[in-house]
């Protein structure tokens, strides 16, 4: 038979003093460290001292009021800047538009200036080859009939002829104006120069005096001609009333004939100023009254152009365009 076990009998505080014992002798110093586990956005804020009341209506409604406010504000300057763009590029073009007819305006007019310029020399050169011609039968008559005096003005009579035909075979037209290049978007600046104005006086001076180049008055051409080279070496510019002045008053010095129905310019008295506008002669109307866009008025002011020869020249484009 198997040893039993011996099993002890303890009662309960018997077994309440051991537990107490062992805990006793179990028991050290023991190091505690706190840690706080609260987010670091949310250290250090104390509590309310009682319950959130709810929001009003008033409020809620002060608040709605405050931010359409704002939506509204932020969506007028959003509009302000978007309007100012357009302004701004609505000018750029303008801008573009109003340059783009003067250069074209200006090529016709120094195209129709150098065609007209070169037609009167060829008419000038024929017309002193001819009087060379009658110059050198003249001086072989003379001589032949042993006249001095008919030789002498002969031959005064050649060397003139002579001295157009070489000034004629020289003559070079001065440039209305330096050339200019096409415009281009990229180019318009906001401030643009103004573009140099064409002088128009040659032409205003031919419509008054239509013998020049006719055929008929070749010898009053050509002394015109030879003239002019001669006012231009002494330094009298060929645009200014100084020069035209003295033309005019050489011409009817030397062919009274041809000005009879004229009083003699007297360089004291003087001169009225002509209109430098030449319009040709299948040009439109223009129309009395021209509307101008704010765009075209604040164009104008920046150009410092103004309004009304804006407007006529806006005008002009209309008309060409049809």
């Amino acid at each position: 038979m198997a040893e039993q076990e011996k099993i002890e009998f303890e009662f309960p505080d018997e077994i309440e003093e051991k537990r107490k014992a062992t805990a006793k002798a179990d028991t050290g110093e023991l190091a505690v460290e706190v840690i706080d586990d609260t987010p670091p956005a949310d250290r250090g804020r104390k509590p309310l001292d009682g319950p959130v009341p709810d929001i009003s209506e008033d409020e809620l409604s002060k608040y709605e009021e405050s931010v359409q406010k704002r939506i509204k504000k932020i969506t007028h300057g959003y509009h302000d800047e978007r309007r100012a763009k357009e302004t701004a590029l609505r000018e750029k073009e303008e801008a573009l538009k109003f340059a783009q007819q003067l250069v074209e305006e200006n090529k016709k007019l120094k195209g129709s200036v150098s065609q007209n310029t070169a037609a009167l020399v060829e008419q000038a050169k024929r017309a002193a080859g001819l009087e060379m011609d009658q110059a050198r039968a003249a001086y072989k008559t003379a001589y032949e009939a042993g006249d001095p005096d008919a030789v002498t003005a002969a031959q005064e009579a050649l060397l003139s002829a002579k001295i157009k035909v070489e000034r004629l075979a020289n003559y070079k037209s001065p440039p209305l104006q330096n050339e200019q290049t096409d415009v281009k978007p990229d180019s318009v600046v906001q401030n643009p120069p103004a573009p140099a104005p064409v002088d128009t006086k040659a032409l205003a001076w031919q419509d008054k005096n239509q013998w020049f180049g006719d055929p008929e008055h070749e010898e009053m051409t050509s002394f015109a001609l030879g003239l002019h080279q001669k006012l231009v070496r002494l330094g009298v510019d060929p645009r200014s009333d100084e020069y035209y002045k003295r033309l005019d008053k050489r011409l009817r010095e030397v062919f009274p004939e041809s000005f009879a129905d004229k009083s003699v310019v007297e360089e004291e008295k003087p001169q009225p100023r002509t209109a430098n506008v030449v319009a040709p002669a299948t040009r439109s109307v223009a129309p009395k009254k021209i509307t101008l866009t704010q765009t075209q008025v604040a164009l104008a002011k920046k150009l410092k152009v103004p309004l009304e020869l804006y407007a006529r020249k806006v005008a002009e484009g209309m008309t060409q365009n049809g």
